[in-house]
């Protein structure tokens, strides 16, 4: 099994993509749920603080990697992604 990135009393984070844009970090990260023994897909949100960089906003959004693809292609029919976002998301999936 690959190392653990980071693990709290919720889950283990297992892998990680962050961009930084000034004092707001966004990420999608893969994450072992504990309490319900499942891998999920969590898009997640960090800003800086006084506290502490990269606070992390507590789950806008956690969810199995099915019903992200669902979320997803309801999102697609919805238009609520631009034309030119699944493009480059297709460029991607085809490379």
């Amino acid at each position: 099994m690959n190392k653990v990135v980071k693990e709290t009393r919720y889950c283990k984070v297992l892998r990680q993509a962050k961009i930084r844009d000034n004092n707001v970090v966004y990420g999608i990260e893969k994450i072992f749920v504990k309490e319900l023994n499942q891998e999920e897909i969590r898009f997640v949100y960090f800003k800086d603080t006084i506290m502490r960089e990269e606070q992390l906003v507590a789950r806008p959004l956690d969810l199995p990697e099915d019903d992200l693809i669902k979320l997803m292609e309801v999102s697609i029919k919805q238009n609520v992604f631009s034309k030119e976002f699944v493009g480059k998301l297709k460029d991607i999936i085809s490379k």
